[in-house]
């Protein structure tokens, strides 16, 4: 696969009237932000996963590690529960179960029952989990920032105000779509 050092335009500009006329609308401004997004998404996903392909630990499993160390330094050494950390990291439970089972067999985090509730299993990393996570984070960082070089360091305050904008209004509406889903039948409009 090539990667080339720009982004093709979604859409040709002489291409843009048959594709407004095949989507029905004449505004196809969102679908070239939208396309966009997806690409550079996509890239950015190439790049980090190129990065973590050196070794077994995955930016899945490093982002678990460091939500777990960041959680003990604010002072919860109990830990967390699986389903907590599927909520905080955004994934299913299953892929929550597979990043534990790889993270513990490498020692790096440990299971124990919950005090309050003994079928409940909390998740807190071990000091080895803690001592990578310490010696890989500055590199991740760097690795990470260097991903937004091509932009100032205003260009990126603006994309992140941009990007928190667009996040706020697209979890308005999937708040507003789980309203609609979970409401009976008379109580939709």
């Amino acid at each position: 696969m090539s990667y080339c050092h720009h982004l093709p335009p979604p859409f040709a500009p002489h291409d843009a009237p048959i594709v407004a006329e095949v989507f029905g609308t004449p505004d196809i401004g969102g679908m070239a932000v939208f396309y966009r997004l997806k690409l550079v998404s996509h890239l950015i996903g190439l790049l980090v996963a190129a990065h973590h392909r050196e070794d077994a630990l995955s930016h899945a499993r490093m982002r678990l590690l460091t939500q777990l160390v960041i959680e003990k330094l604010q002072g919860n050494d109990a830990g967390l529960q699986p389903s907590e950390v599927s909520r905080y990291q955004g994934i299913s439970r299953n892929t929550v179960s597979t990043l534990l089972n790889g993270l513990e067999a490498q020692g790096l985090i440990e299971r124990h029952l919950h005090p309050d509730d003994r079928r409940q299993w909390l998740v807190r990393v071990t000091p080895e989990g803690e001592t990578l996570v310490r010696a890989r984070a500055p590199e991740v960082a760097a690795f990470i920032s260097s991903l937004f070089d091509a932009l100032t360091a205003e260009e990126q305050h603006s994309l992140m105000a941009l990007l928190d904008k667009l996040h706020a209004g697209l979890a308005q509406r999937a708040e507003a779509l789980a309203s609609h889903r979970t409401a009976s039948p008379a109580e939709r409009p």
